[in-house]
């Protein structure tokens, strides 16, 4: 199966396709490691959260995907943080602290938002490092594909732009029925929509059919958002 997992306020919310690409079932759990198990024959997952952290204070993926996204959509992806915020002593030090040390070796500050996810992005490169076959996505991007390289007019958190988001999934032919997300059914819609769009990007990344920031041609050892 291929599968979308997005960072939810309970944990972690997984969607999953069957090898034609259609919705075939959905999962989450305070811990991505179950949330991957879980998921039948797993070949790969994209997952909103970066992998591959930089000893730097910005990565080229980032950069190229806010400039894909336009100035409104492209304020969705937050810069990575730095390789070292994501080492066990420090996943629990003070913002204050964490960002003296960022202001000294990289000359900036990351705000509080980015360094809240310091757990959950160190436990999704624990999961690439054990092997278990992720990839990074941003929903933002992968609607924009959907929608012919448009960004989207409105916001996830607007009525607008939940439909908006809906109707590109079911035009791409994923159908997020009742019954398949009855598991999921108590976590909020936009998350669940964003697992939908990152299995969506999982599924053309199998085949080779998915963009990368940046380009796929460019190094292949840099850091890549695949859409």
């Amino acid at each position: 199966m291929i599968a979308g997992v997005d960072g939810c306020r309970e944990g972690w919310v997984g969607v999953w396709l069957d090898p034609s690409g259609a919705v075939a079932g959905a999962t989450s759990s305070a811990s991505l490691e179950k949330v991957l198990q879980s998921i039948p024959e797993l070949k790969v997952a994209g997952i909103d959260m970066p992998i591959h952290l930089l000893d730097a204070p910005t990565r080229l993926a980032d950069t190229q995907a806010r400039r894909a996204l336009g100035p409104e959509r492209g304020r969705s992806i937050f810069p990575a943080l730095p390789r070292f915020t994501i080492e066990e002593r420090w996943l629990n030090a003070e913002f204050n602290d964490v960002n003296a040390t960022c202001r000294q070796l990289y000359g900036r500050a990351f705000s509080r938002q980015s360094l809240h996810l310091r757990a959950k992005i160190a436990e999704v490169n624990r999961m690439e490092r054990e092997g278990f076959p992720v990839i990074e996505v941003h929903p933002e991007l992968s609607f924009t594909a959907m929608n012919a390289g448009r960004p989207l007019t409105f916001s996830k958190k607007t009525w607008g732009g939940f439909r908006e988001r809906i109707s590109l999934l079911e035009e791409s032919g994923l159908h997020l029925s009742d019954h398949l997300l009855l598991p999921v059914r108590h976590l909020a819609p936009d998350d669940i929509v964003d697992a939908a769009a990152a299995a969506w990007s999982a599924y053309r990344h199998s085949f080779g059919g998915a963009i990368s920031y940046p380009p796929s041609d460019q190094n292949l050892r840099e850091p890549r958002i695949w859409a």
